[in-house]
Formats: structure tokens, C-alpha cells, sequence
């Protein structure tokens, strides 16, 4: 029987350098060989999950795009999780990493080759969240130091990289007091629009389960592209406590795949940031950064927004006015 599926999944073994083999996973575009790809992107799981949590996320790209970017994406298993070899306590991930790079290099020469985020993290407990049907978020919990109460803090990085400075950052605002849950945005929006594209509503409805499980109601932080989920989310849920936004908002929410967008108003930012009031929402623009955000978007966000409202414009974003930002959020 000819599949009708538009990728191919070929499994697969590579050897490490200390002679393990890695349980992979290559999802390609039907028809498009290797010669003709030009970049390979490669889902890394969180220690301890297996390739599982992403392969949808894999699926769900290649699904999307098709032939038209020829880019094909890798999924495996760290070293002692699933079906990779290894005992448990070796988290050399470096390993398994250098591994994966140079079998690219190998199998394709010189192509666009990138890693979707980092297998450790310096304190982050990975959780798995169950939501809607189908729909699954994967996050990492930094716990809180020194507070009786504290309160809870959602981070979204940018798009596809939960990275080693996101993971600096959580550990920093768990040290100054905050439950901190962070989440790679992209992974938890593949799996959700899986079955079908979506609308605000849906959005709105897997915040709503995902605050049920905190301790207390969230202040969303939204790193560049994510800034526009972090908006939505706080116009549509009465439960966040308030938002700072960084960067790039509304491309966030143009991904066609992902979001029902059809119709341009369903999710032009300046028509919900109105509903955040009078929950605290805070703008960060970085100055000299392609996603930075642009003084129009800024611009207009703010006078769309009620008060409480401000806008920061900055050459980087510093853990001083992050934590000076959150303060302000909890003012009365």
C-alpha cells in the first residue's frame, strides 16, 4: 500500500565516540533526496525524556512545509533513555551531541545543521503536562529559594531554542524567589495543533488546565516570538497575574500551520491587549536585535493597552529590569 503521508521516517543507529549507539529517528519530505536538503534540524529531548515528546513536534514541521523547504528533522534518544544504549547516571550528553553533528557531516557535507534545544538543565525538573486531546506541554520546573509564598512565574523562550541562557535565567529568578515553569513555546504549539490549527480559544483553554497545577496565578514572560502568546494569553485568561513582553510579537502568531489565521483580525495583538488591564503588562524592546520588535508594533501595543502599561526600550535585556519588571507586575 503507497503511503499518503507527505514525509518518510527512516530509524536508524549512531555510534558515539565511546561506542554507543543512539536510537534515531529521520523524518524527510516524500521524494526529496538527501543532495537536495539544505538544512537538518535536530529535536533534543530533555534528560530523562525519550524522543517521544518530539517526534510530533518532527512530524508536524515536515507535515506543514512539505518539499517546499527541504529541510528535514532528526529525533533520538539520549543516552539511557528509550530505546539508546547506556546506563543510567551517564549523562555525558556532549557524547551523544558531537555524535549526532558529525554523522550529519557525514551523511550530508556542508548543510545548514542546528540543534532545538539542550539535554540538561542546571536545576529544571522536567514535567510533561497532559492538556486537551493529543495535547502535551513539556516544561521545566525551577523551584523557589527563600519564600514561604512564592509566587509562580511561566517563561517562554523564543521559538525552537530553550537555551542555556534560558535555563541561566529560570535559575536566577528560582534564586530570587520565584516558582519558575519554562517551556521551548514551539514544542507544546507543534503538539497542540497536531490534529487541527488553533483558534484563541484553545489557547486560552490549555493555560486555563496548566494554571489548575500551579501553586498560585502566573506573571508570563514572553522571550522574542513568544511575546505575542505570552499577550494572548494574558488578554484571555483573568488568571495571570500580568505579562512582560519581549521582542518580536505578533510574527509569533503567524505560523499557518499552527494557528487558524485565516481571517487577519483573529489575532492582531492591538485588539486584545485592552482585555489585560487592569493586570500590569510591561513591553521590553530590544534595541539593535533583529528580534527585538520595531518602534511601530511597540508603538501600537502600548496605545491599544490600558493602564498599568509601560514600555522599556534597552540594548539587552538585564536580570536587573527582569526582576525590577516582576516587582513592578506585583505592586497593588
Amino acid at each position: 500500500m503507497t503511503s499518503t503521508l507527505p514525509y518518510t521516517e527512516e530509524p536508524f543507529g549512531i555510534l558515539t565516540d565511546d561506542n554507543l549507539y543512539l536510537d534515531c529517528v529521520l523524518v524527510k519530505p516524500v521524494g526529496i533526496a538527501d543532495e537536495n536538503l539544505r538544512a537538518i534540524r535536530v529535536w533534543v529531548p530533555k534528560y530523562p525524556l525519550t524522543k517521544s515528546s518530539v517526534i510530533t513536534c518532527a512530524r508536524q514541521e515536515v507535515r506543514s512545509h512539505g518539499i517546499k523547504r527541504k529541510v528535514a528533522h532528526l529525533v533520538f534518544d539520549l543516552r539511557g533513555t528509550g530505546d539508546s544504549e547506556g546506563v543510567l547516571g551517564d549523562q555525558d550528553f556532549n557524547q551523544d551531541l558531537h555524535a549526532v553533528a558529525e554523522w550529519a557531516k557525514e551523511r550530508f557535507g556542508r548543510i545548514n545543521f542546528g540543534f532545538l534545544g539542550t539535554p540538561d538543565s542546571g536545576n529544571g525538573r522536567v514535567n510533561l503536562w497532559p492538556l486537551r486531546a493529543g495535547s502535551v506541554m513539556e516544561s521545566y520546573h525551577y523551584s523557589a529559594t527563600g519564600s514561604l509564598l512564592p509566587p509562580s512565574v511561566i517563561y517562554l523562550s523564543t521559538y525552537g531554542s530553550f537555551s542555556r541562557t534560558d535555563d541561566l535565567i529560570c535559575n536566577k529568578l528560582a534564586e530570587a524567589g520565584y516558582h519558575v515553569y519554562g517551556l521551548d513555546p514551539l514544542r507544546y504549539l507543534l503538539h497542540a495543533s497536531a490534529n487541527h490549527r488553533l483558534n484563541p480559544d484553545d489557547l486560552a483553554a490549555d493555560l486555563q488546565i496548566l494554571i489548575q497545577m500551579l501553586p498560585s496565578k502566573p506573571i508570563i514572560i514572553g522571550q522574542p516570538l513568544a511575546a505575542g502568546l505570552a499577550l494572548l494569553w494574558a488578554s484571555r485568561v483573568n488568571k495571570v497575574a500580568g505579562v512582560i513582553a519581549i521582542g518580536r510579537a505578533q510574527a509569533g502568531l503567524s505560523p499557518s500551520h499552527i494557528f487558524h489565521n485565516n481571517n487577519p483580525y483573529t489575532y492582531l495583538l492591538h485588539r486584545h491587549v485592552a482585555e489585560i488591564a487592569p493586570r500590569p503588562m510591561a513591553l521590553v524592546m530590544l534595541k539593535g536585535n533583529a528580534l527585538g520588535g520595531d518602534e511601530d508594533e511597540m508603538t501600537t501595543l502600548m496605545q491599544s493597552s490600558k493602564m498599568p502599561n509601560r514600555l522599556e526600550q534597552v540594548s539587552s535585556l538585564s536580570m536587573e529590569l527582569l526582576l525590577e519588571l516582576l516587582t513592578w507586575v506585583q505592586r497593588p
